[in-house]
């Protein structure tokens, strides 16, 4: 279970993401875990202290007795405590994962913790050593002099002093001719000409853009924010049963599930936009269900008539992680527009959001909202030697939802009203 913040919580946790990079886990305390000192540990949770090397809950022993007991931070107002957790598994053969945490009901009697608190659980490296950090989004919460002394400072900013001084200077010279030069304008020529205009060079390098720390996306118009594309995983479904190479299963999903194209006659196309199981956001049935458990994203299919689904494809959760953070370990959001002057598009870049540390925890809650979605979007030939073209599938993110994605969010100002003629 993902415990959902409020819009306070929300804001501290932002805060906090200012200096911590590190994935995260949000605990709401109920009156049982106080009383009893008996918290789930979910999937999350479990991956987030296995990949940090902490415990592998895989290899415990069952009983209470037999857990690992280990040292943690707990940052509560100007003060870091030091408290001891116990990481086990329950005796008996369905072996539940928990940890508890020693003294939580003094804490709530001393009035540090409260019944109903969202605590914030990460993992950084302190002294050289990763040690466990349990901070509280609803009461007592850690000053910022405490986030600095534990995690240290964003290094980000270096990279970006260098970034944003040249945007800001595009953007103070105008409008700017499409890098392609003449032709019918792509959504992608924007961010193309902007990468061109900075001397960064077109590759197939999967790392952010910009000194391999900040990724650069520019858009015009009010289009969701493209985060990165991923192909899925087919093992176990239709697509594997019917075609063998794995390669070609994108275009073997369009064909399988496609409908015929009015703008390709002849092809099967599939552009349709994937959200959740209450509003999938497309007709055919299609929709994201966050299995913890299975540690993967589902795509599945609904049959109308049987009003029964089936597993079409899948992400694990650690691809999509490794990639969410490969191509954001820092974004700079460019809003620009756009005229045409004679038979070439030119390009005036405006305003700049520059956004820090994604946390994964809140890609996946995005999903289960709807605030992150899923675009299929490509066209095949129905039958023999695949043809057509994949135009990226891509994970993309509405933009009011970018400031709960990532960390922090920082409002740049390239160029004042006055600047420039709008005419």
């Amino acid at each position: 279970m993902i415990f959902e913040p409020d819009k306070n919580e929300v804001d501290i946790i932002n805060t906090i993401h200012k200096y911590n990079e590190s994935e995260y886990v949000l605990i709401r305390l109920t009156p049982t875990m106080i009383n009893k000192n008996n918290t789930d540990a979910n999937a999350l949770f479990r991956d987030l202290l296995k990949s940090k090397g902490i415990v592998d809950y895989d290899k415990l022993p069952n009983g209470g007795g037999n857990g690992k007991k280990i040292s943690a931070k707990l940052l509560l107002n100007s003060s870091v405590q030091d408290v001891k957790v116990n990481l086990y598994k329950v005796a008996g053969k369905r072996s539940d994962r928990r940890f508890s945490i020693y003294g939580i009901k003094k804490m709530w009697e001393a009035g540090k913790v409260s019944r109903g608190d969202l605590l914030y659980i990460t993992v950084t490296e302190l002294h050289g050593a990763n040690q466990i950090v349990i901070l509280n989004m609803t009461n007592n919460v850690p000053s910022e002099e405490v986030l600095t002394k534990v995690f240290g400072i964003d290094q980000v900013a270096d990279t970006a002093s260098r970034l944003i001084p040249q945007v800001k200077k595009i953007a103070q010279a105008g409008f700017h001719k499409n890098s392609k030069g003449i032709g019918k304008v792509s959504p992608k020529d924007v961010g193309d000409t902007l990468e061109f205009l900075l001397g960064i060079k077109t590759n197939n390098n999967q790392e952010a853009d910009f000194e391999g720390k900040i990724e650069i996306k520019s858009k015009t118009g009010k289009t969701l924010d493209t985060l990165f594309t991923l192909r899925p995983q087919f093992g176990g479904t239709a697509v594997e049963q019917i075609e063998e190479n794995d390669r070609s299963r994108v275009s073997a999903f369009t064909r399988l599930y496609g409908y015929d194209s009015d703008k390709h006659v002849g092809y099967k196309s599939l552009y349709i936009t994937i959200g959740t199981r209450k509003a999938p956001q497309n007709s055919i049935g299609f929709f994201l269900e966050v299995n913890e458990e299975g540690r993967r994203v589902e795509l599945r299919k609904m049959n109308i008539s049987t009003n029964e689904d089936e597993l079409a494809a899948y992400w694990t959760f650690s691809s999509l992680k490794c990639e969410l953070h490969r191509k954001h370990p820092a974004t700079l959001w460019v809003k620009a527009e756009q005229r045409i002057n004679g038979d070439t598009a030119e390009f005036r870049y405006l305003e700049a959001e520059l956004s820090r540390s994604p946390q994964f925890t809140t890609f996946l809650s995005l999903i289960k909202s709807g605030g992150i979605t899923y675009d299929w979007r490509g066209y095949t030939t129905p039958t023999g030697k695949y043809q057509g073209k994949n135009h990226g599938n891509a994970w993309r993110i509405r933009g009011k939802n970018r400031r709960l994605l990532f960390g922090g969010i920082e409002t740049i100002n390239l160029i004042s009203d006055h600047d420039f003629d709008r005419g």
